[in-house]
């Protein structure tokens, strides 16, 4: 199973003149509920992402099997996806995930409109609640190295950098072209349960 089926998580910049929303930054307006086959078309987020729609459609069927967790966020008074995390249980690179004790979070995502109010730190949570849940003690992330904004989220949560990730993969777009993508990124980890020893490869 290759380690970032979609792109390194992060979380998109925000842009200054996003509007807010008047009474959505209420965290009890918004639930974290599994990814359901009618919200596949909503993770393209209005054309931005249509270009991983075959992707996400693979990893539905992944969450299906039992081998990944798709989560979202939602506003519970409309129903629109406001944010995403996805959860791989395990890889062939055994420093994002090995299916017992570690899980990698990737395509953490929360809209612009809506960032800035802690909706990204509860999906972080919500998704390290999973790992706990499946019995795992470490959760990686890889985080792009021009994104420091996110580099801070995670860091402020208790995640360390562990690794250099060139950030180089491919996948197939909607319309069947190979895209080649490179995104350096750093590898990062969190203890989130005593358990198993966690990585270290800084200097590997």
């Amino acid at each position: 199973m290759e380690k970032k089926p979609i792109a390194t998580p992060k979380l998109e910049k925000e842009p200054g003149d996003v509007p807010f929303r008047p009474g959505l930054a209420d965290p009890d307006a918004f639930v974290i509920r599994p990814i359901e086959e009618r919200d596949l078309a909503a993770l393209e987020w209005d054309g931005a992402y249509l270009h991983f729609r075959r992707l996400f459609r693979q990893a539905y069927q992944d969450m299906r099997i039992g081998t990944r967790q798709l989560l979202m966020m939602e506003h519970t008074a409309t129903g629109e996806m406001i944010g995403q995390v996805f959860i791989q249980w395990s890889s062939s690179d055994p420093r994002f995930a090995d299916g017992t004790h570690r899980g990698y979070l990737y395509a953490l995502r929360i809209k612009p409109a809506f960032q800035s109010r802690g909706l990204g730190t509860r999906m972080l949570i919500a998704a390290e609640s999973e790992l706990r849940r499946r019995g795992m003690d470490t959760a990686s992330i890889g985080v792009e190295k021009d994104n420091p904004r996110a580099r801070l989220l995670y860091e402020r949560q208790g995640y360390r950098i562990i690794a250099d990730d060139p950030g180089r993969w491919s996948y197939l777009d909607h319309e069947g072209i190979i895209r080649e993508v490179l995104e350096p990124a750093w590898l990062m980890e969190k203890r989130i349960r005593e358990g198993h020893e966690m990585v270290s490869t800084k200097d590997t």
